[in-house]
């Protein structure tokens, strides 16, 4: 199985079109960004006066807030969209270049699904704490170039709850990325093209982050307020809600600001499972159908 693992992520990560467009296209994105922001600091005191406001003032929270685009909505709307295109081309591409018939009979196939599926969530994964790693970074040189405060100052204690930090929200971010790499595969292999598993699998992404809006519909028109607690069983919900336990001590009830709140809280044991369940469904699901398919066609 390792083997195999290392196979894919050779043959995955050796796509530099793909991949640099995909994937590498955030963290460079981000180095772009405040590379040029630093130097029109430079060259521009009306830029330079503007560098306190690059970032947020607190590196650490720059580098966390990174991770939101996998796991908060409206973020993760629009943020998910590159991992999953790129999740699913993968998948798709073997279709349509005629590659599975030729690997899928040398090795078994429910070992191939999950190899490839830990290869895209590592890469993924070590592109988001590339980006991390830029945002903490980048705002920090731009302040102190120009002798501006860009706290918190180093110390084991700010180091140590900051790696501790990135270890629950990036754990949370993985669950998110095995729940869209769900999604891209059975989009895949239900359509076996890559338009297909693009459309249907932006369409699942998309049905899951809206779905609280149509729930909010719903209730208004049927006028049964309850109907907002089907929210609870949605993955966007149970991954701000495992981030709201892990660093608020509680259950998010409330979604935003002139929106009828939960009337239960779940705990973060039960969104654990609601989410073991929605990405040990859909891989199963992956897995039994491509377990069944015809490749030789």
């Amino acid at each position: 199985m390792l083997n195999l693992y290392r196979a894919e992520w050779r043959k995955v990560s050796a796509n530099f079109k793909l991949t640099s467009f995909l994937v590498w296209i955030i963290p460079i994105g981000y180095f772009a960004f405040h590379s040029v922001m630093i130097l029109l600091s430079l060259m521009s005191k009306t830029m330079q006066a503007g560098v306190e406001y690059f970032g947020s003032g607190d590196w650490t929270a720059d580098s966390l807030a990174t991770w939101d685009m996998l796991i908060f909505f409206p973020a993760n709307l629009f943020g998910r969209m590159l991992p999953l295109a790129f999740m699913a081309v993968v998948f798709a591409g073997e279709y349509q270049w005629r590659t599975l018939k030729n690997i899928a009979p040398r090795t078994q196939r429910w070992k191939l699904i999950l190899a490839k599926m830990a290869a895209l969530v590592s890469l993924v994964m070590v592109s988001m704490l590339l980006t991390a790693l830029i945002a903490s970074l980048g705002p920090s040189i731009g302040h102190r170039i120009h002798g501006l405060h860009y706290g918190p100052v180093l110390s084991f204690d700010v180091i140590g709850d900051y790696l501790l930090d990135t270890l629950r929200t990036a754990l949370i971010a993985l669950i998110s990325l095995l729940n869209l790499v769900s999604y891209g595969a059975i989009a895949a292999i239900l359509t076996r093209s890559i338009l297909g598993g693009l459309l249907v699998g932006f369409g699942f992404a998309v049905l899951d982050a809206t779905s609280l809006g149509f729930l909010l519909f719903l209730s208004g028109f049927l006028n049964k307020p309850a109907l907002i607690n089907l929210y609870q069983l949605t993955p966007t919900y149970n991954l701000s809600n495992l981030h709201s336990w892990l660093f608020s001590g509680q259950a998010q009830r409330f979604i935003s600001e002139g929106i009828a709140p939960l009337t239960t809280e779940p705990t973060f044991w039960v969104s654990l499972l609601v989410l073991a369940f929605w990405i040990g469904g859909l891989i199963g699901l992956a897995l039994i159908i491509f377990q069944r398919q015809e490749l030789t066609e």
